[in-house]
C-alpha cells in the first residue's frame, strides 16, 4: 500500500483512536502517573503540527501564519499564568516539561491540536465554515479539557473551577486566530482525518476524567 493510500484508508484514523485509548488506560489506572503529563502535552503537540501539516500547503506564508498563531498563545498563556488575564487565576503543574515565565514550552503547540481541528470541523462536519462557529467549537473543546485537567494534574484554578472570563477569553483568542487563518494561511483541501484529531483528544479526556474520579472514588479518596 502506498503512503497516499494508506493516508485514505481508516489505517491513520483507527492507529489514533487506539494509541488514545490506550493513553486514557494509562491515566485510569495511573501508569507510569508521574510522566503521563508530559506525555499528554507531547501527543497534543504532535497532533497540533500534524493538523497544520493536513491542512494547509506548506508554503514560507503559511509557516508564518503558524508560527505567528504560536507566538500569540505564548504570550497569551504568559499573562494568564502570570497576571491572571485573560483566562484567570490558574497556574501549570511542573511535570509539563520545560517551562518558560511559567508556560510550558509545549503548551502553544498543544492548543494548535484544538484550534485547527476546530476549524476544519465547523466546514466538513457542520457545514457551516464561519469564524463564529469556529469558535465556539474551540471554546467547547476547551470547556471539555478544562475539567479534566484537574484530575489529570495538568494545570489547576484557583477555587477548583474556571471562570467565565476563561471561556470568553478562549472565544476571542480562537475568533483572532481564525481571523489571520482566513485571511493570510495557504489552505488546501484538508484531510479527512483532521477532524478526528479533535474527536479523539476530546475523548481521551473525557475517558482519563471520568476513570480517575471513578477509581479515586472506589479507592475512598475524597
Amino acid at each position: 500500500m502506498t503512503s497516499n493510500r494508506l493516508l485514505q484508508s481508516n489505517v491513520p484514523r483507527t492507529a489514533i483512536y487506539a494509541i488514545i485509548i490506550a493513553c486514557a488506560a494509562l491515566n485510569i489506572f495511573q501508569v507510569g502517573r508521574g510522566g503521563m503529563a508530559i506525555i499528554t502535552l507531547l501527543l497534543m503537540a504532535l497532533l497540533g503540527c500534524l493538523s497544520f501539516v493536513l491542512t494547509f500547503r506548506l508554503t514560507w506564508k503559511s509557516i508564518a501564519v503558524f508560527s505567528g498563531l504560536v507566538c500569540f498563545l505564548f504570550v497569551s498563556l504568559g499573562m494568564g499564568t502570570n497576571m491572571g488575564f485573560p483566562f484567570g487565576d490558574f497556574a501549570y503543574t511542573r511535570g509539563l516539561g520545560p517551562a518558560l515565565v511559567d508556560v510550558p514550552i509545549l503548551a502553544p503547540l498543544a492548543w494548535m491540536s484544538l484550534l485547527i481541528p476546530s476549524w476544519v470541523s465547523a466546514g466538513k462536519v457542520l457545514r457551516f465554515r464561519h469564524i463564529v462557529v469556529a469558535s465556539i467549537v474551540a471554546t467547547a473543546a476547551d470547556a471539555v479539557m478544562e475539567f479534566a485537567a484537574d484530575s489529570m494534574d495538568l494545570w489547576h484554578w484557583r477555587g477548583g473551577f474556571p471562570t467565565e472570563l476563561n471561556y470568553l477569553s478562549w472565544f476571542g483568542i480562537s475568533y483572532v486566530a481564525f481571523s489571520i487563518i482566513q485571511r493570510f494561511a495557504d489552505e488546501k483541501e484538508p484531510h479527512p482525518i483532521v477532524p478526528h484529531l479533535l474527536y479523539s483528544q476530546l475523548l481521551y479526556f473525557v475517558l482519563s476524567d471520568l476513570g480517575i474520579r471513578f477509581m479515586l472514588h472506589r479507592a475512598g479518596v475524597q
